[in-house]
């Protein structure tokens, strides 16, 4: 996404605050966020790209918990505002908070989350501060747990010279804080604007749910492309010529997937096995290692787990549940209303395709559906057919797996 485009959605958002004061803060939070975000892009490359970077463990993680606590430093002047309606906190809080906010919104028995705030830009300023210095308390604490959990495993894993473990617990703090300061911005466009389009707001940055659709999305194209040339491999018949080719085109695949950014997203462990299955096929020929292969081919079948984790489980739920209603009441009414069926028909396979990587079929009927052309799709012959397997597909799926214990992200 182009820079443009995020100055674009920012002028949109502070061309609804007519509050001079207000403004101002909006914008320097909104401001700090993205160099907060920047910043960590910058430190997860280093860690990830260089060969020594997991004996800088203590430069990086020192640089990383900075960030932590220079974003908790902006939110906890905004915070205790609104624990305390507005009216006290530090001279500092009120001259920052230029005297006081107004109270927040009522909050339920739970925190309230993002996505759950109601924010319409009738409202006035105050009101819209007031439920965006409320929502920052909740996103002050969590980032605090997240930092004081992030520093006693990694003071642990250094004591006890636990080097993996200390870049697993690094990892996650990186990728915790990021997420933190992409809930704060995304809650800052919906208090104030009602919505929030996260791809405009920092460009080139991907939430924990944006980098596991990513990965799984591209293991599975990795592992359909191996596993395709690995049975030529397996299969004595196959010419020798033919066989060494399909060889070839392996070691080819996993080079170029470690070239790809996704594969940053990785972790350190995961990203390991990669680059020794890569020098121990890179070095070899398909006769010699031909069970090498093999193991690559199920090594890649064992990263399936991927689609255990929690944030995918919760995504793919959901997405297959409105997938299986909007496919149910459009093929219900096929044959009343086939312009509209076809509509909705078409929407459903554009959020299939969002579930990509986590089973093959779906892939593949969603692919189908790809080849079609605008008149097939408008065809509620053709179109019907494809729905009524992917709805198939669907309800199949609906079961989510337990949440893995172990990651690889």
């Amino acid at each position: 996404m182009s820079e443009g485009s995020e100055q674009t959605a920012l002028a949109e958002l502070l061309a609804t605050i007519s509050d001079r004061r207000i403004r101002r803060k909006v914008q320097k939070l909104l401001q700090l966020g993205e160099e907060a975000v920047r910043a960590l892009g910058e430190l997860d490359a280093a860690l990830y790209l260089r060969e020594d970077g997991e004996d800088q463990l203590q430069i990086v993680s020192d640089a990383v918990l900075s960030h932590f606590r220079r974003l908790l430093e902006y939110l906890a002047m905004v915070a205790p505002a609104a624990a305390a309606g507005g009216t006290g906190g530090s001279d500092e809080v009120e001259l920052e908070l230029g005297g006081g906010a107004a109270a927040p919104a009522p909050r339920g028995s739970g925190p309230i989350r993002p996505s759950g705030i109601i924010a319409h830009r009738q409202r006035s300023d105050e009101d819209r501060w007031g439920a965006l210095a409320a929502e920052m308390d909740t996103l002050q604490y969590g980032l605090s747990s997240e930092l004081g959990e992030f520093d006693r495993r990694f003071s642990v894993a250094l004591k006890h010279d636990r080097r993996e473990q200390a870049v697993r617990d690094l990892n996650d703090a990186t990728t915790a804080l990021m997420d933190g300061v992409f809930a704060v911005m995304t809650t800052v466009y919906e208090c104030f604007l009602g919505h929030a389009e996260p791809e405009r707001m920092v460009p080139g940055h991907r939430d924990t749910l944006g980098k596991a659709l990513a990965v799984r999305r591209a293991l599975a194209e990795l592992r359909r492309e191996v596993r395709a040339l690995n049975r030529s491999i397996q299969d004595r018949a196959t010419p020798p010529p033919v066989a060494e080719a399909s060889y070839r085109r392996v070691v080819e695949a996993v080079v170029g997937f470690i070239e790809r950014d996704v594969f940053l997203y990785l972790r350190s462990d995961t990203r390991r096995d990669f680059h020794d299955f890569r020098d121990c096929l890179a070095s070899g020929t398909a006769a010699r290692n031909r069970l090498d292969c093999e193991g690559f081919d199920k090594y890649l079948d064992s990263l399936a787990f991927v689609s255990q984790r929690g944030v995918l489980i919760k995504h793919d739920t959901d997405l297959k549940a409105r997938i299986s209603a909007d496919l149910g009441r459009a093929l219900t009414y096929a044959a009343v209303v086939p312009e509209i069926a076809c509509e909705v028909i078409e929407q459903a396979f554009v959020r299939g395709e969002r579930l990509s990587g986590l089973n093959d079929a779906i892939d593949d009927v969603v692919h189908r559906w790809s080849l079609l052309s605008a008149d097939q799709r408008a065809d509620p012959a053709e179109a019907v057919a494809l729905g009524r397997e992917l709805l198939e597909l669907v309800q199949q799926a609906q079961r989510p797996a337990p949440a893995a214990e172990g990651d690889f992200l």
